[in-house]
């Protein structure tokens, strides 16, 4: 795709600079003049637009109290940092297999059951299957 590209680009540049040669002198100088009108119509307004953009943001910065903003995401940043300590903390705590054998054990007692080794059993298949639809046993 990229030799397309290239191979297009090079085709019509060829092609703009026969057409520019073949112009007459007056009208080239007619293009360039238009162009450079157009040129300069489009970098004033881009420059106007950005003007403005800059004065509305200078107007809101003048707006705020830049003290109570720096603050605010300070406190943020502080407690978004407080929140990951907690979180990791709690995760590597020398503790947290203790408390997960103390949280067993108490489910363990809350059953009422002395076997703590009952496991569930699910088992798909029967001694004696129920007949399929259709079977006349």
């Amino acid at each position: 795709m990229s030799k397309k590209l290239f191979a297009g680009a090079l085709l019509g540049g060829a092609v703009t600079a026969a057409a520019w040669a073949l112009l007459p002198a007056k009208k080239r100088q007619a293009l360039c003049e238009r162009i450079s009108d157009q040129v300069t119509d489009w970098t004033d307004y881009a420059t106007d637009y950005a003007l403005t953009a800059l004065d509305i943001v200078d107007e809101r910065l003048a707006e705020m109290d830049n003290s109570e903003v720096a603050a605010n995401v300070k406190n943020a940043a502080q407690k978004v940092k407080d929140k990951k300590d907690h979180v990791i903390d709690h995760l590597t705590n020398e503790d947290f297999d203790e408390q997960t054998a103390a949280i067993r054990e108490k489910l363990a007692s809350a059953s009422g059951k002395d076997d703590q080794d009952d496991d569930i059993v699910i088992d798909a298949t029967s001694d004696d299957p129920a007949p399929a639809a259709g079977d006349d046993k």
